[in-house]
């Protein structure tokens, strides 16, 4: 009946770990957790936003780097980015928005 509301009580369910709390908590009630999957991890360590080894450090400082309100969306923007821009084979770096600013882009 009752879905929990707080990440750790989301986390005890079968199924569920942090990135799926992370999301559903962003989503359904406007947490500010950002949701770490391989397109956000790509593009927030290429973009040079974070230097991180690991998802749960990339998190972290993803959530320190953006203001509280934007994060449910900005993990959609990175996202989103990284799945259809910043490709992991061939990013398009040409018709990419924001390569001036990417840390890739200027190797």
């Amino acid at each position: 009946g009752v879905f929990p509301e707080s990440r750790d009580e989301m986390e005890t369910l079968p199924g569920v770990g942090r990135k799926t709390a992370n999301v559903v908590s962003a989503v359904a009630f406007n947490k500010p957790y950002f949701a770490v999957d391989t397109h956000v991890f790509r593009v927030a360590n290429r973009l040079g936003l974070v230097k991180a080894k690991t998802p749960l450090e990339t998190e972290k400082q993803l959530e320190k780097l953006f203001p509280p309100e934007v994060i449910p969306d900005a993990h959609h923007w990175l996202l989103l980015h990284g799945r259809y821009c910043c490709t992991a084979q061939k990013p398009h770096c040409e018709t990419c928005g924001i390569s001036a600013l990417c840390d890739f882009f200027k190797k």
